[in-house]
């Protein structure tokens, strides 16, 4: 039986409300030590950038944390990253559905070494 390696990122995906009918989603990143994860907005010559998934559709969410911006040694570019913690948000409207459902796509490095690009699945009720 072969064991599956946790990933040194870990999620954690919550609605708040703001009103009746508007939501905020809050996807929060945490890396294990030395690991990081890309930004959504990085170099398409670079690593996979973080890409999020609601309803079929890729958004842009609002990115929280220290941002880093550093040439990057393994890909050769300039690319923007988090340490330690990133929190990704955006607004939704509940509209007719009971839950929210999505994913995230990220690839983590830890300097020597990268992991292949991992998706994590959501599904939140309103």
């Amino acid at each position: 039986m072969q064991h599956k390696k946790k990933s040194p990122v870990s999620w954690k995906f919550e609605l708040q409300k703001v009103n009746a009918n508007k939501y905020e989603l809050i996807a929060t990143a945490t890396m294990e030590p030395l690991w990081v994860l890309y930004s959504q907005f990085t170099d398409d010559s670079g690593p996979i950038p973080t890409n999020f998934t609601i309803d079929g559709k890729i958004i842009e969410l609002k990115e929280k944390g220290k941002l880093i911006t550093e040439m990057d040694p393994i890909f050769e570019v300039e690319v923007k990253k988090f340490k330690n913690k990133a929190i990704f948000s955006t607004y939704v409207t509940k509209g007719t559905k009971p839950n929210l459902s999505g994913s995230v796509e990220y690839m983590t490095c830890d300097g020597e070494r990268c992991l292949p690009p991992h998706e994590v699945k959501f599904n939140l009720a309103f």
